[in-house]
């Protein structure tokens, strides 16, 4: 899968609906792709970071949330002939690449492994942490293995690999509206307990920009 092959471009002017969605997807990642950049450059010597804190866990469970957001993109993208979808699952493939990047070398500078011991999104639940709302996270049922929020099932993944044409779209922005909601939430969670200010501006950044694509996404699903 080569992502650096140009996007394929529609034959016929887009009408305006699908010219806002373009606009979102643009602007939320030119917008965004810098103020990354700069978090992740943000510390010249390494942070004394505990491995069971906040920021090691959000680093750790958003590159692994992020990388099923990549294989998504990936999947549609290969296989989709709408034109917009190719276009969303690219951008959405390059910017959390990119961003996994930035938490991958966080762990290295903080002399940290990059996997975990502690269940997934456990530092979110630490010491009976909770969002405000009552409800703690980190299952997706009582009585289940620890899941991360918005994650898709092995299931549904083979259902995406499977489906095809339009079928295979819908259940791709499906999916990825529901990724996202999970992604927002983790990052939520990073603003208010991550220790040092590089990772809560960072995760500040994508509850930004993942609102905004949630948005263009139920957009896209309704012309679908």
């Amino acid at each position: 899968m080569n992502l650096t092959e140009p996007r394929e471009q529609p034959t016929a002017p887009s009408p305006l609906p699908r010219k806002r969605l373009w606009a979102v997807f643009v602007t939320v990642i030119a917008l965004t792709a810098l103020g990354f950049f700069a978090l992740g450059r943000l510390s010249t010597a390494p942070a004394l970071v505990p491995d069971s804190g906040a920021d090691a866990g959000f680093a750790r469970d958003m590159q692994t949330h992020h990388a099923q957001a990549v294989e998504m993109a990936l999947l549609i993208r290969d296989k989709s002939d709408d034109p917009e979808i190719r276009a969303v699952a690219y951008d959405i493939a390059t910017a959390q690449q990119h961003q996994n990047g930035q938490m991958f070398a966080w762990l290295q500078d903080w002399g940290l492994t990059q996997a975990g011991t502690a269940p997934p999104m456990a530092w979110m639940t630490a010491g009976g942490t909770h969002d405000g709302t009552g409800a703690s996270h980190g299952t997706q049922g009582a009585g289940t293995e620890d899941v991360m929020e918005g994650m898709a099932t092995p299931e549904q993944m083979q259902a995406l690999r499977e489906t095809s044409g339009a079928e295979a779209d819908r259940l791709f922005t499906d999916l990825m509206i529901r990724h996202h909601q999970g992604g927002v939430a983790m990052a939520s969670a990073g603003t208010r307990l991550a220790e040092t200010s590089k990772v809560r501006d960072f995760a500040a950044r994508i509850v930004e920009a993942q609102t905004a694509e949630i948005t263009a996404l139920e957009e896209l699903r309704g012309r679908l």
